[in-house]
């Protein structure tokens, strides 16, 4: 059993991390100065692979393959050649594929046309599970104890996380969000979290007569094998991700 008693920074827009939106073609990179992150992640209907490629690390410019270049990821029997996927500030690549089961593994290889060479990347997917508690519109007060529970893992070389998300209205009307994390709990099925002691709730600035919405997002890692073709500091995972239905957080009795 885990039990939690602190708080997090209270959190009224999202942070950018830095990142470059500058684009190379992959003919004008040498191998070697590549840096790659791919990772699957599954909420339990679909199973996502995304590959990112930077030059020389999370910070450099996007990689854009060109030359004949090409990612292929694999599940199973089933490969894909994964599709470019922009979005802000970003290129990536993506596939999807049905199946989410524990033990499925997945490959990527990267085939650099001009140099005539494939880099292989492998991840395995951890167990799934399922978030028991709490449940769909449950309410609590700000003086409880509040009780995750999910279906427990026992494989020994996975990472298990959460983050509690609460939002609040303030008394202007905007939203104020607290965020409560935990990147190393313990995968035992069960944490306690004592509302009591999240400082930022306690903010003069809340509305306390309008209740906080809350979730929870729990997530179960397996780092992956990076072929060590890639820059230093490439990564792979595999991720078991989900999201607790909403509750309430009252901040009066």
């Amino acid at each position: 059993m885990n039990t939690l008693r602190f708080s997090m920074l209270a959190l009224a827009c999202s942070t950018l991390l830095a990142c470059s939106n500058e684009t190379t073609d992959s003919e004008n990179v040498k191998t070697e100065a590549i840096w790659s992150k791919i990772y699957v992640t599954t909420t339990g209907e679909t199973s996502r692979v995304i590959a990112e490629l930077n030059i020389d690390g999370p910070t450099g410019n996007n990689i854009r393959l060109t030359a004949n270049d090409k990612l292929v990821a694999k599940a199973g029997n089933v490969s894909q050649v994964m599709s470019e996927d922009e979005a802000l500030f970003d290129v990536d690549y993506r596939a999807i594929f049905d199946t989410t089961s524990g033990g499925t593994q997945f490959t990527v290889d990267f085939t650099r046309a001009s140099e005539n060479k494939t880099l292989t990347t492998t991840m395995t997917l951890p167990r799934p599970f399922e978030i028991i508690t709490p449940q769909k519109n449950q309410s609590y007060s700000v003086n409880d104890e509040l009780i995750l529970a999910w279906t427990p893992g026992t494989e020994g070389d996975t990472r298990f996380e959460s983050k509690l998300t609460i939002e609040c209205k303030k008394n202007d009307g905007d939203s104020i969000f607290v965020n409560v994390n935990n990147e190393q709990l313990t995968d035992d099925g069960t944490q306690i979290f004592d509302l009591s002691t999240i400082e930022e709730l306690k903010n003069t600035a809340i509305n306390t007569r309008q209740e906080c919405s809350a979730e929870f997002y729990l997530a179960r890692t397996r780092q992956g094998s990076v072929d060590s073709g890639y820059a230093n500091g490439s990564s792979a995972k595999a991720v078991q991700e989900r999201y607790s239905d909403k509750f309430e957080i009252r901040l009066r009795n």
